[in-house]
């Protein structure tokens, strides 16, 4: 009989999964890389692992907002207006992020593999809700900011974190929209989005 783990344990082995899984998932894509390898590398038996997440769909879920959290991070403390021009700071984040996004394995992978379908489908509706009200909630810091400066904006967190997510799912489409035309749409919908969601007061 197994003995059980204690916390810090749990701890060690649930962080080694995520690193294991987000070396292996990007080196190999989702459908390739197996539990069982993801397990060896961890040093754990295969059925241990879903003692710390229910499939595989969940831990790359779980890295996937890890990786989310880094983008976010890394325009948080942005001063967008330090040029008295926060639309055009905005839309600087925007292309930055988009090309962040453009360039990481691990989201790519779950745009362009078969994975979308068949992680949806597996993870909980809790799980997804959660992270659709964690994306909105991210945007109230920057949303108080604007209103606090006088700038008008009218629809809630929840939809301005629905046109941000279409934007980036846009940009993993690039052969639909048309290679030719791809940037110039991509910057078309920045400028679209930005100025009209953000208005200044009076006008």
């Amino acid at each position: 009989m197994s003995r059980g783990f204690n916390e810090h344990e749990k701890q060690v082995i649930t962080n080694s999964l995520i690193e294991q899984g987000r070396i292996l998932f990007s080196k190999l894509g989702f459908q390739k890389t197996s539990i069982l390898e993801i397990t060896k590398n961890v040093g754990i038996a295969q059925g241990t692992f879903y003692k710390f997440f229910n499939s595989k769909e969940e831990l790359y879920f779980v890295i996937l907002e890890m990786e989310e959290e880094k983008i976010k991070e890394q325009f948080a403390n942005v001063d967008i207006f330090k040029e008295n021009q926060p639309n055009k700071a905005i839309k600087s984040i925007l292309r930055q992020m988009i090309n962040t996004i453009e360039t990481n394995p691990l989201i790519r992978e779950l745009y362009f593999g078969s994975s979308m379908k068949d992680m949806l489908k597996k993870l909980s509706p809790e799980l997804l809700e959660k992270h659709f009200k964690n994306d909105a909630t991210s945007f109230l810091p920057l949303i108080e900011k604007l209103k606090n400066k006088g700038f008008i904006i009218e629809e809630n967190p929840e939809v301005i974190a629905g046109v941000a997510r279409s934007l980036f799912v846009l940009t993993l489409h690039q052969n639909e929209i048309g290679v030719a035309v791809y940037q110039e749409t991509i910057e078309l919908l920045i400028d679209l989005i930005v100025d009209g969601l953000i208005k200044v007061e009076g006008i």
